[in-house]
């Protein structure tokens, strides 16, 4: 019983994390022909774009290479060389806090396989080898690689690991041709269409689970045989999904990752109170998806009862949530 108490009070009552600081590297690579370049160009900006308006990310955590040395615009920061993005993320991660999000998305062309997969960059191209090294530099932070290029399926068993959420535009090397999934991610980062909860937030799970299905759509609309297949990998199996429902096994790490990196939905940006109640369910949420990995290695009666004082706070918040909004349900 002792025991029981004990860990029902470690996973309720312990303390709540504070914000965690958000670092946004966006790398895009050769288009090879005129519409392939602005149309990377045009996402990398959008996304950057949104990273500081939308999340809220200071604009010294927004860095983007792109193809042209050339380009001014906001948040760029040179050329997409192997050199420069070795150079950024090392730099990220000398100064990157214990917790801090590192988010990094490739834009462009890939090709290759498995641990030669890689984008297509100005001068010498970054492997998955190359990635892998440079992901191995932020053992404490937790990490999303976000690769929407064409070709990207290799690169997900070589790059997954615990602690990150590892999302690839096709299945593998084979899906080669012009991938669409990109520009839908992006959307639903930068526009109102993925928020599927309703919470005023879109986590790495809802644009995944958007950018999929519209996918799908397009494909389905235009009467043609898919030829890409979006995987998202968060357990550090090696294996991608391209369903993860974000509650058990495949998807409960994006499902809490957020790009502004806090608690705080814009119905409570302006309200002190209601931040801290979301801040309360976002902890309770994450603290039940704990509870739920080591159901297996639990007591059956240690773990329902853990589980139903968990659900009970949580069901409270979730109801004073409504009130202070005046919602019914």
């Amino acid at each position: 019983m002792r025991r029981r108490v004990a860990l029902c009070a470690l996973l309720v009552a312990g303390a709540l994390p504070a914000r965690a600081q958000t670092h946004l590297v966006i790398v895009s690579g050769l288009g090879g022909e005129p519409r392939f370049t602005q149309e990377f160009a045009q996402l990398s900006e959008s996304l950057a774009t949104a990273a500081a308006k939308r999340f809220a990310i200071p604009d010294s955590d927004i860095v983007w290479l792109g193809e042209d040395a050339a380009t001014r615009a906001p948040h760029f920061a040179g050329q997409s060389t192997k050199e420069n993005v070795e150079r950024v993320v090392t730099r990220l991660a000398a100064r990157a806090g214990s917790g801090d999000q590192i988010v990094i998305v490739l834009v462009g062309h890939g090709s290759g396989e498995r641990e030669d997969s890689k984008l297509s960059m100005p001068g010498v191209d970054l492997t998955a080898r190359d990635f892998a090294q440079l992901l191995a530099k932020f053992p404490t932070q937790k990490v999303a690689f976000v690769d929407l290029s064409s070709a990207s399926g290799d690169m997900l068993p070589l790059l997954a690991a615990p602690n990150r959420v590892i999302i690839t535009a096709t299945k593998s090397s084979f899906e080669r041709n012009e991938s669409h999934f990109g520009q839908f991610f992006v959307d639903a980062l930068t526009k109102d269409v993925a928020d599927t909860d309703k919470d005023g937030r879109v986590s790495l799970l809802e644009a995944f689970r958007y950018a999929a299905a519209e996918t799908k759509r397009l494909y389905d609309d235009d009467s043609r045989l898919q030829t890409e297949h979006a995987q998202l990998d968060d357990m550090g199996a090696k294996a991608g999904v391209g369903d993860p429902d974000g509650h058990s096994g495949q998807g409960v790490l994006a499902r809490r990752f957020f790009l502004d990196g806090a608690f705080v939905t814009q119905a409570g940006a302006n309200d002190p109170r209601l931040a801290a109640l979301y801040k309360d369910k976002n902890t309770l949420e994450e603290q039940i998806d704990q509870l739920k990995t080591k159901k297996a290695s639990m007591d059956s009666t240690a773990y329902d009862d853990a589980l139903e004082q968990l659900l009970v706070r949580l069901a409270r918040t979730a109801k004073t949530i409504r009130e202070a909004e005046g919602r019914k349900s």
